[in-house]
């Protein structure tokens, strides 16, 4: 234990020697979730405000003029009216209008013997800001037209609503919020994880190789075991500490946004002292079997570039679990307890959403331990070969 110690003092100093690896592992991840967080929250605000205050040009062919008059409301439409059929997708293309409403030409008569008129909308689906509100004038014209029918013929409103739905909700609102975002949680941490475990490990083993330090630290009567223990345990501790610093800029970033009232009990409850530590719990075994898996990779590279290049395709072994975990069809069950990063992203959505089971939990806990032995002793079968770690 005093060899993993000495070895873990010795890797740590000349890690937190280098002013890089401070950014990276400490600054950058206090920083980064709250300053995406403060700027995501600003953008949104400017664009929505922008799309608001735009003008938006609509052409009208045949438009009655109780529909002219509700466009003409809203001063920031600008209206072209046409007198015949033209290449309105040709116009919408150009720029000369964005979207153009074609009324039948008998509309008044239609809407007169209270028959069903068709209003055709041209469009460009990109144009999401323009669609929107010509949508809720089309939809407010269509209300005032429905009202007056049902004035006109005195009609009771109960008599038009045959079926009422009412929905009991048996499931809270926690739970529903959680399992929708709470997928994306892991991409904060495991990412960052990632690149903490990876920087750490090439510069543990291959750094060493092209410091020539390498055959001094093997020459000491310390077992290659107890030599890479102690590196992993480095490695694992700095792409576990972006993660840690993730979870205190995420809780000091919600403080600076206003957050809306149907999350704010959902965060009020999402980031607490419980929930927090299962999230974390689940990385430290992940975080070992990390660092230990890349490692024996990168043993046999004989320099920075050749590391990098060995250990980059293992970004798609994790990022494809992660997109799994996001899509609505897959749930924490007893076979996907066992995959690891995938068992994490579904693990957090449950935890998220209040429904963790504890049996799985630890499950969960302890394959990810099993995986991270495995690593440890692959690695240590690559880390024994004098081949592979002193060329």
């Amino acid at each position: 234990m005093n060899d993993i110690i000495l070895i873990i003092k010795k890797e740590l100093t000349e890690l937190l020697r280098d002013k890089k690896t401070v950014i990276n592992s400490i600054l950058l991840p206090v920083l980064i979730t709250p300053i995406l967080i403060i700027v995501a929250t600003q953008v949104m605000e400017f664009v929505n405000k922008k799309d608001a205050a735009k003008t938006i040009k609509i052409g009208l062919l045949n438009a009655p003029d109780d529909f002219n008059q509700l466009v003409k409301n809203d001063t920031l439409n600008k209206i072209t009216t046409f007198t015949e059929e033209a290449d309105f997708k040709k116009l919408i293309n150009d720029g000369d209008v964005q979207t153009v409403l074609v009324f039948p030409e008998d509309w008044n008569t239609q809407m007169d013997s209270l028959r069903t008129g068709e209003i055709k909308i041209y469009r460009n689906e990109a144009k999401r800001n323009v669609n929107t509100r010509v949508g809720r004038v089309v939809t407010a014209y269509t209300e005032s037209i429905k009202n007056n029918r049902i004035a006109t013929l005195q009609i009771p409103m109960e008599k038009l609503t045959p079926v009422k739905r009412s929905y009991v909700e048996v499931g809270e609102k926690k739970e529903a919020i959680g399992k929708a975002i709470g997928g994306f949680i892991p991409y904060i941490f495991i990412l960052g994880m990632w690149g903490g475990c990876l920087l750490a490990a090439i510069d543990l083993v291959t750094g060493e190789k092209e410091r020539k330090t390498i055959e001094t630290t093997l020459s000491q009567p310390i077992s290659k075991f107890n030599v890479l223990i102690g590196k992993t345990i480095v490695a694992a501790l700095l792409g576990l500490l972006p993660a840690v610093f993730n979870v205190i800029g995420l809780v000091v970033g919600l403080q600076f946004i206003d957050i809306p009232p149907a999350f704010d009990s959902f965060i009020s409850e999402l980031v607490t002292f419980e929930s927090l530590s299962m999230i974390l719990l689940l990385l430290v075994p992940f975080s070992i079997f990390l660092a230990a898996f890349l490692i024996s990779l990168i043993v046999g590279a004989t320099s920075f570039k050749e590391a990098q290049s060995k250990a980059a395709p293992i970004i798609m072994v994790i990022l494809i679990p992660l997109v799994l975990a996001l899509l609505p069809g897959i749930e924490l069950t007893w076979a996907t307890v066992f995959v690891p990063v995938l068992n994490i992203g579904l693990a957090v959505k449950e935890i998220t959403a209040g429904t963790m089971d504890g049996l799985q939990y630890v499950v969960i806990l302890l394959s990810l331990l099993l995986f991270s032995i495995g690593a440890i002793y692959l690695s240590y079968k690559r880390f024994s070969d004098e081949n592979a770690i002193l060329k």
